[in-house]
């Protein structure tokens, strides 16, 4: 189902999708439509799923309860077909949360890009997920707490500062295949950044949707936080990160 809403006298509209068939559809159309770049925002992580062992100088994951099997794709909004716009001569670049650096799908997935000349970053979290088509085209949720539901956006000048918004979070990315370790702290960037979202009072379910992870993820670095900290709480691991300057 599909509403689409005219603004007078401009070329902006906007559409709302209903339904995972509609949301599909939709992104298949747009990427065979695309001709010239595709970004893409993907805040899942992969999980649940079986890990690798982390790289030297990344945090280690422990045994965990198996859970179901997670999208073999974990970076393609649904419908997109990465591999046509790419074999088409289209500039793919795609933003991952730093957890699928351990998920063997994930990897596959960036390897198998990059092959065909896409390129795969991550960073410590993503606020949203979000597809831009030749920066006039923007697919947006429309529920964040639901996938079957999307906003589509035309016209470049709305447009524009989505795309300011993955540029700014492209230039401090790093790529895929560069691991991203701990610091001199023993701290890795996910944990600050959970950090930061704890100290503001949010539950894990709050956590792990805006850092775009699991809850088991968040729970596992919160724990490595708390011993980093030696902290016996969430609150006084916030409070002494913060005394060192460290939420800055």
């Amino acid at each position: 189902m599909t509403a689409a809403l005219e603004a007078t006298g401009r070329r902006a509209r906007v559409e709302e999708l209903l339904g995972a068939d509609a949301v599909r559809a939709r992104l298949a159309g747009l990427g065979a439509g695309a001709a010239s770049q595709v970004l893409v925002l993907a805040p899942e992580d992969g999980e649940p799923g079986p890990t690798e062992p982390a790289a030297p100088g990344e945090p280690a994951a422990p045994d965990e309860p198996a859970e179901p099997a997670a999208p073999a794709e974990p970076g393609d909004p649904d419908g997109l077909p990465v591999e046509e716009l790419l074999l088409r001569g289209v500039e793919l670049r795609v933003l991952l949360v730093d957890t699928a650096r351990r998920r063997p799908a994930a990897l596959e997935y960036a390897r198998r890009l990059t092959e065909l000349g896409g390129q795969v970053r991550t960073v410590p979290a993503l606020p949203l997920r979000m597809v831009v088509l030749d920066r006039e085209t923007a697919v947006l949720p429309l529920d964040p707490a639901r996938t079957d539901t999307a906003t589509v956006l035309h016209g470049r000048g709305p447009v524009a500062a989505l795309c300011a918004l993955f540029e700014g979070l492209w230039h401090g990315a790093a790529p895929l295949r560069h691991p991203r370790g701990r610091d001199r702290n023993g701290m890795a960037a996910q944990h600050y950044a959970l950090l930061r979202i704890l100290q503001q009072g949010d539950t894990d379910v709050v956590a792990a949707r805006k850092l775009g992870i699991s809850e088991r993820t968040v729970r596992r670095l919160t724990a490595e936080a708390l011993e980093v900290l030696g902290a016996r709480s969430r609150f006084q691991a916030g409070a002494r990160a913060a005394e060192r300057g460290w939420l800055r």
